[in-house]
C-alpha cells in the first residue's frame, strides 16, 4: 500500500517510510537483499510503504474479541478506517 491516508481527528500523515528504502538502510546499502526482504511485505524498489498508523485489537473480560480499530501515533485518535 502507497498511501495510507491521514488520521480523521488531527489529519496527520499516516504514510510512513517506503518498505524497500528501509531495508536498504537496515541491509547497509545491500540492493539484493533489501528487495528480497521488501517482497516479502509486497512491495518493491517504486511501491509498498509503512503505515505510521497503530492497529488496536483487544478482548473483554471474558475474552470476547472487541471490535479492532486504528489508533494515531500524534494525537491519541481511535478511528475504524483512514481518510484516503
Amino acid at each position: 500500500m502507497d498511501d495510507h491516508g491521514t488520521c480523521p481527528h488531527c489529519s496527520a500523515d499516516m504514510n510512513g517510510e517506503g518498505v524497500y528504502e528501509h531495508f536498504l538502510k537496515e541491509y547497509g546499502g545491500d540492493h539484493e537483499k533489501a528487495l528480497e526482504t521488501a517482497s516479502m511485505y509486497g512491495a518493491g524498489e517504486t511501491n509498498g510503504r509503512f503505515g505510521r498508523e497503530i492497529y488496536v485489537k483487544s478482548y473483554d473480560k471474558s475474552y470476547n474479541k472487541l471490535k479492532p480499530y486504528f489508533q494515531c501515533p500524534d494525537c491519541g485518535g481511535k478511528f475504524d478506517s483512514l481518510n484516503r
